[in-house]
């Protein structure tokens, strides 16, 4: 705190924090070990590694225990010797000194202190104490300003280290934190001085606190930034420049405060310093803040410059306008450092994102170009990438845009079907925003245009270019691969139908002789009486039955590719159907010794149907079943109504058939592979003939087969019908 003269006070200053918090909350990096010092940007104090540009705090904050700790103790000395010079910077005719450095040193004790900074407070207050009572001040009053002192020192340190692992001055608003910081901790340390000195010796309070909060918080504000600061860092001047402007800093502020001087000129010293914050790094700028400072206070004790005599309405106001020039000066140059570093570290990341976008563009896959209008016909290339000067054939467009490379015109009315495009876009036609074209190397490119600019007149155009050589081709060889598809398709659609005439046609000329055929046989066999010839007779009978068979069957597959209604359709009784049938193929299963079994439906089952369709579909299936079943075997035919449908199943204990022949058996003159089944003879069209007669029907077929046990059981279902009315005359 100020001193009157043959009395002095010592400041100091701490952080102060409870053990408590600085167990629940220690300063640690995130993969410290306990006890190993971190320096808050990363490096560890047992590297004593720090950032290039760190301050003086982060140094010391990374230094190993014993070495900080000197430090710290270095610092507490020089809060107490501070103190003792400081009264004699007294001016004349003052009673309090002009600038307190006592003050700026025990904050940087404070926030030299890692951990356990509590520690560092009491030490304040302790030497804060005996130096005050050893300059002959009672003990109360010594206590009183050991308090005053430590409080100070606790309050900016806290503020300057609050939320913030490494203390600095980096932005404007680590310059405003540190002012209001130390116009607290300068407010603090005046009130409680003022108090003691107006309950110890009844002084003025409004005046002590005054003298005392100027002297204090010009002191912080010129003393601390020099540990906070980074001396490393750009700058701009030269050395040789650098040299110039210590030289003229030191002869101006010399003038301004020399002994001979008494002229207003104090002004003088911020074009000087500004100098410097402009063009040198932020921690030259602190430290000539610094010296400006300390020798002004010098010389304005010593009676030079315009404060030594400064007068306020009979009043000497030699302090107040020293610490006013102090403060001025140093929060102006402290904000314009801030500014400059601040506009620095903007214009670093925009050339960073600048030339990382730059790159990204130059060496992307799709080609990018951008176009400025200039007089037509002409435009100026801003970039172009290698990728588009490849697709394009446009060499001149190879490393346009990156750094030293000049930009190069290009002349719109060039025969070229990218630059046709590209003409049109800038005449404002906007029907060429997007599409496909040929470049004259032959690649087929998808071009996208866009504009950038708030008007069509002197917009910059940004073209994108992507490579669809290999997409084209291969969509021009899928249409060709459709077309001739499609005429494959068409070609064996009419070969299907010619086959299908052909069948049908034949079919009809072979119904008229085979038809002939078994009416002549079946006269023989009534007329023959010899054993032999009637056995002739059976053989033709049996082999005319089965070529007339085929013949229906043909003649059916035919009616199969048109989805026909069902002819003359009448309601048809499913059990006598079923009945028929059995009868028809009682001599088949007699000869095979195949039991045929029946469970029909004790209610009439009606369907509507062309009577022989039903018939074949049952027939089909019933001779399939007897055909396929084993010698002395068994086939089941049952009717069933279930609901608003009718069930027809038949069951047989053939070998069955095997799962991946169940799909492929309603494909037309397929026959199973299987040994069991392929001996048996047959054309394959039967199920697939039945299969198109139930589902013209409206009705369902289901299959089921177990190869390995064996048996196989076929259901069809139809939608079923009302009984049909009795007549009266029929009763």
């Amino acid at each position: 705190m100020a001193s009157t003269r043959g009395r002095s006070s010592r400041s100091c200053s701490s952080r102060w924090r409870s053990p408590a918090r600085a167990e629940a909350r220690p300063s640690r990096h995130p993969r410290e070990r306990p006890g190993t010092p971190i320096c808050h940007n990363g490096a560890s104090s047992r590297g004593r590694t720090v950032r290039q540009h760190s301050n003086a705090v982060t140094v010391v904050r990374a230094l190993p225990s014993p070495a900080r700790l000197g430090i710290i103790g270095a610092a507490l000395a020089a809060t107490y010797l501070l103190g003792v010079s400081a009264v004699f910077l007294t001016p004349p005719g003052s009673t309090t000194a002009a600038w307190w450095p006592a003050a700026g040193a025990a904050v940087l004790a404070v926030l030299f202190a890692r951990r356990a900074r509590w520690a560092v407070v009491i030490l304040i207050f302790v030497i804060g104490v005996a130096s005050n009572f050893s300059a002959g001040r009672p003990i109360l009053v010594s206590v009183g300003f050991g308090v005053a002192n430590a409080s100070e020192a606790w309050i900016v340190g806290s503020l300057l280290s609050s939320g913030r692992p490494d203390p600095g001055l980096r932005t404007m608003r680590d310059v405003g934190r540190l002012l209001i910081a130390a116009t607290l901790g300068a407010l603090a340390i005046g009130a409680l001085a003022a108090l003691v000195v107006l309950v110890a010796d009844g002084g003025d309070f409004v005046s002590t606190m005054a003298a005392v909060t100027a002297s204090h918080a010009s002191a912080v504000i010129v003393i601390v930034p020099t540990a906070l600061a980074s001396f490393g860092g750009p700058r701009s001047g030269r050395r040789s420049e650098q040299a110039t402007q210590i030289l003229v800093a030191a002869a101006v502020v010399g003038f301004v405060f020399s002994l001979s001087n008494s002229l207003p000129l104090a002004f003088l010293t911020l074009p000087v310093l500004s100098w410097a914050a402009f063009r040198f790094s932020y921690g030259f700028v602190v430290a000539e803040l610094f010296f400006t400072a300390l020798v002004a206070s010098v010389l304005t004790s010593l009676g030079g410059g315009p404060f030594a005599r400064a007068e306020l309405f009979g009043t000497t106001v030699t302090d107040e306008m020293l610490q006013i020039f102090i403060v001025a000066q140093a929060g102006s140059v402290l904000f314009y450092g801030a500014g400059r570093l601040e506009r620095e570290r903007l214009a670093r990341q925009v050339v960073a994102r600048e030339q990382l976008l730059r790159g990204g563009l130059v060496g992307a896959q799709v080609g990018l170009l951008i176009l400025e209008p200039r007089v037509f016909p002409e435009a100026r290339i801003v970039l172009g990438n290698l990728a588009a000067a490849q697709l394009l054939g446009w060499p001149e467009l190879e490393g346009i845009g990156e750094a030293g490379v000049a930009t190069k015109m290009l002349d719109l009315t060039r025969p070229d079907p990218v630059i046709r495009i590209l003409a049109k876009h800038f005449a404002g036609d906007g029907s060429a925003q997007a599409g496909e074209t040929t470049t004259p190397t032959g690649r087929r490119v998808q071009f996208f245009l866009g504009t950038l600019g708030p008007d069509s007149d002197g917009a910059i155009l940004t073209a994108q270019f992507v490579d669809i050589t290999e997409r084209h081709a291969l969509e021009v060889a899928n249409e060709k691969a459709l077309l001739r598809e499609q005429e494959l398709v068409d070609q064996l659609r009419d070969l299907n139908r010619h086959k299908d005439d052909f069948v049908s046609s034949v079919s009809h000329e072979l119904r008229t002789p085979i038809t002939s055929m078994l009416g002549f046989a079946e006269e023989l066999e009534d007329s023959v009486v010899d054993p032999t010839q009637s056995g002739y007779v059976q053989v033709i009978l049996r082999n005319a039955r089965r070529l007339a068979d085929l013949v229906e069957d043909l003649l059916e597959l035919g009616s199969m590719t048109s989805r026909m209604p069902v002819r003359d359709a009448a309601l048809v009784d499913a059990n006598a159907v079923v009945v028929e049938c059995i009868v028809e193929q009682s001599t088949t299963a007699r000869d095979r010794s195949i039991e045929v079994s029946t469970s029909l439906s004790a209610e009439s089952p009606w369907v509507r149907s062309a009577s022989h369709d039903l018939a074949r579909i049952v027939s089909n299936l019933l001779s399939n079943a007897i055909k396929f079943s084993h010698a002395q075997g068994s086939v089941s035919v049952s009717t069933a109504c279930e609901a608003d449908e009718v069930r027809i199943t038949i069951t047989d204990r053939g070998p069955g058939i095997p799962p991946d022949d169940l799909e492929r058996v309603f494909e037309r003159f397929y026959r199973s592979p299987a040994e069991a089944l392929r001996v048996i003879p047959g054309t394959g069209l039967g199920l697939p003939i039945v299969k198109s007669l139930v589902e013209r029907h409206g009705g369902r077929l289901t299959l089921e087969s177990d190869h390995v046990l064996g048996g196989t059981t076929v259901s069809v279902t139809f939608p079923t019908e009302p009984a049909p009315a009795v007549s009266p005359s029929a009763r």
